[in-house]
């Protein structure tokens, strides 16, 4: 008996000073994604800050995570998703955007007696380029001179030039381009002040006399320079761009601006082509209506899938304002306008089965401070544009790839999120929104909508909490993992 009790004594004070086993604890995967998410919205940068997220998986209709998705937020550039899906759908996957040249007389030994007319439809994405092999197919047709005036028709368009909401002081910035059915190269102009020793040129591109350049830079060896200011004025001489301060040798700098009056920005260039194109021109730039029934000679063609990849991909707002016009001319024909437009979109929201009584539209891109929409709307919104299979691929293909190319070639360049999230970025000052699609480890599609606004600190820091997000998503698997805890 004594034995027993010793031998069963050693055991007992065995197992309480050093013993150790392992167990299996078995855990969901799904409160873990919570938890991870959780943590990192605890971050100070949300104290002053909103954030509103929604994640629901594409297979089943389950919500992975739901954080305030109900808020109404600023969405930024997320509103072009709305616009490209509205424009796939509607417009349809084959729609061609055209510009086209018309005379109103017929060419007599290379002379042309009448007017030459150059028509818009809206096309965003129209280049000097486009413009020479429009002036070379105009030569084609054996006019060697045209004595008559350039007439340029933008009447597809209203005369709204601006977005509802947009700010003034966005003016000559070229994220907030002047709207027109006759549209070229943005409707901006490059300058580039290149130096040597002793003098500043100003280099204009595309090279044009729709644009002065009043230079009134200097060049300085002094460690402390005027800083240098290069501005577009719009008060009087909108065209008129102004260099002031002062500049080290052999530098470069290069800005870019919007310009007012794009239809005749686009009619000069027009001009300097066929010039280039050898065709003389003795008339002027001016607006007017084409004629019906006149002759057209020459016309450019843009497919709607390159515009919307060029939207979504580097976040283009002319693409984005052109469309909504282009849009609103399917309801009462021309001209569109972004009243129109926002009918339009609003009615196919409507058909998604989203209510749209309960968001506010504006405008096509995002630029408007008018526009509110929540997590919850968008990432209804791409589940519907998911289901539907003959514009998902286009629509889908056109959102930034993340570490690959467009908004998101800088973000997320890691696995598990770089090849695999796509998805639309959306920022203005104190909002940044990332809305789109992910493929988790097991290869279920998520459909997703990250919103975060009221914040004055760097939107970079935003970005990496999206980012981080993103990775978390793209690395989520359901499989019921099983950790090791070691228990004394």
């Amino acid at each position: 008996m004594k034995l027993n009790h010793i031998i069963l004594f050693l055991s007992l004070t065995l197992l309480g000073c050093g013993a150790t086993r392992t167990v299996s604890v078995p855990y969901d995967p799904l409160i873990q994604l919570k938890k991870d998410i959780n943590f990192i919205l605890a971050d100070s940068l949300f104290v002053p800050a909103r954030a509103s997220i929604k994640v629901v998986s594409l297979e089943n209709g389950n919500v992975l995570y739901d954080h305030d998705s109900k808020a109404l937020m600023n969405p930024a550039s997320n509103v072009k998703l709305l616009t490209s899906g509205a424009a796939l759908s509607i417009l349809d996957t084959n729609y061609q955007f055209k510009t086209s040249v018309f005379v109103d007389a017929s060419p007599s030994d290379g002379i042309l007696a009448g007017n030459i007319y150059i028509k818009g439809y809206g096309d965003p994405d129209l280049k000097t380029s486009d413009l020479d092999s429009l002036a070379h197919a105009v030569r084609q047709k054996g006019i060697m001179s045209i004595e008559g005036d350039i007439i340029v028709d933008d009447s597809f368009f209203d005369n709204n030039y601006w977005g509802a909401g947009w700010t003034w002081d966005d003016e000559s910035d070229p994220d907030a381009p002047y709207i027109s059915a006759l549209s070229v190269n943005k409707n901006c102009i490059k300058i580039t002040l290149l130096t040597d020793s002793t003098t500043i040129y100003p280099y204009l591109e595309p090279m044009t006399d729709f644009v002065t350049v009043v230079n009134k830079a200097k060049l300085t060896t002094d460690s402390i320079r005027i800083p240098l200011k290069i501005k577009r004025l719009y008060l009087s001489n909108p065209n008129t761009i102004i260099t002031e301060g002062e500049l080290s040798w052999f530098s470069q700098i290069t800005r870019k601006f919007s310009l007012r009056r794009p239809e005749y920005y686009t009619g000069t260039l027009f001009k300097e082509s066929l010039r280039h194109a050898g065709i003389f021109v003795y008339g002027n730039v001016v607006n007017g209506a084409t004629p019906a029934g006149i002759r057209e000679i020459a016309q450019h063609y843009e497919p709607i899938e390159k515009m919307i990849t060029n939207m979504n991909k580097v976040s283009d707002n002319l693409s984005a304002e052109n469309t909504l016009k282009v849009l609103g001319t399917t309801m009462n024909g021309s001209p569109g306008s972004a009243k129109s437009g926002i009918f339009v979109v609003k009615r196919f929201l409507s058909n998604l089965g989203i209510d749209t009584s309960k968001l506010s539209l504006a405008d096509g891109s995002g630029v408007s401070r008018y526009n509110l929409l929540s997590a919850d709307q968008l990432v209804q919104f791409l589940t519907a544009i998911y289901k539907q299979s003959r514009i998902f691929p286009i629509f889908y293909n056109s959102l930034p790839l993340a570490g690959v190319d467009g908004t998101l070639a800088r973000r997320m360049t890691t696995y598990p999120a770089a090849c695999n999230l796509h998805a639309k970025t959306g920022n203005l000052n104190g909002v940044s929104c990332l809305s789109g699609y992910v493929l988790t480890r097991d290869g279920e599609m998520l459909v997703f909508s990250m919103m975060m606004q009221n914040f004055i600190t760097p939107a970079v820091n935003y970005h990496q909490v999206q980012d981080r997000i993103g990775a978390i998503l793209g690395g989520f698997s359901r499989k019921n993992l099983i950790r090791q805890d070691s228990l004394k």
